[in-house]
């Protein structure tokens, strides 16, 4: 269980604080929820159940697994399915996966691919924008808060791992 001030990982809202531990009824059911402030996005207040079956409330990654996850940047990319639709449903089984690591590759495997299309003066395809658009701010968040550095610092280096590698 997670107590008041503790800062958390859910799922695709990133990180947030736990501000408050409440008993709250929703859909007639009266239930004890943590009470959560997105750090990604501070005006939504969200609320989770404290018991569930499978909870998508996880703590933040360790500044050890954040540097692990920073490394996956220097490896090349995995091979570009050029089936959009086989790549997209790819892709959201690794996000609903959670699982940190893949996110990094494949977070590094399309921002790679960014570049090559920019390179050739072509744009990446909407749907994998929107796939940036919505990971990578909350992966870098994350990032970010485990090796207490800012955003912008976060962004920097995998700009040039990236860059390097």
């Amino acid at each position: 269980m997670f107590t008041v001030g503790d800062t958390v990982f859910y799922s695709s809202n990133g990180v947030c604080v736990i501000e408050d531990i409440q008993e709250r009824t929703f859909w007639g059911e009266k239930k004890l929820y943590y009470i959560l402030r997105s750090s990604h996005n501070e005006a939504l207040k969200l609320y989770y159940p404290v018991e569930t079956a499978q909870s998508q409330l996880t703590e933040i990654v360790s500044k050890k697994k954040a540097e692990l996850i920073l490394e996956q940047f220097k490896n090349p990319p995995d091979p570009w399915n050029e089936r959009m639709q086989e790549r997209q449903h790819s892709y959201q089984k690794i996000l609903k996966s959670n699982n940190h690591i893949q996110i990094a590759k494949m977070v590094n495997t399309i921002l790679r691919r960014k570049i090559e299309l920019e390179s050739q003066e072509k744009k990446l395809s909407s749907g994998d924008q929107q796939l940036l658009n919505q990971v990578l701010p909350i992966l870098y968040k994350e990032l970010a808060v485990s090796l207490d550095i800012s955003v912008e610092v976060v962004i920097k280096e995998v700009e040039q791992l990236i860059q390097n590698h």
